[in-house]
């Protein structure tokens, strides 16, 4: 397994994108200078997730922890209507 697909499998399992997870996304697409196939997938990847609304990004912690917040509480709703 490539390091740039244990990364986006990480951003992922949140459903979270933060400013540093896209740093460390990008820094390591980048490192040897040229963008492979595995690497333009994991690209699509993520843009496929964003368009469903499967993976937000967001600019700081703050707004991380809201999202996680938000989906505690959709889980709870749906418990209580299950």
């Amino acid at each position: 397994m490539s390091k740039v697909k244990d990364i986006v499998d990480a951003i992922i399992a949140d459903g979270v994108m933060t400013r540093d997870e896209h740093d460390a996304f990008m820094d390591e697409v980048h490192a040897d200078g040229k963008i492979d196939q595995a690497e333009k997938e994991q690209i699509s990847r993520i843009f496929k997730l964003i368009q469903e609304g499967t993976l937000v990004i967001v600019d700081d912690e703050r707004e991380k922890f809201e999202h996680l917040r938000r989906e505690e509480l959709k889980k709870k709703l749906l418990n209580k209507t299950s």
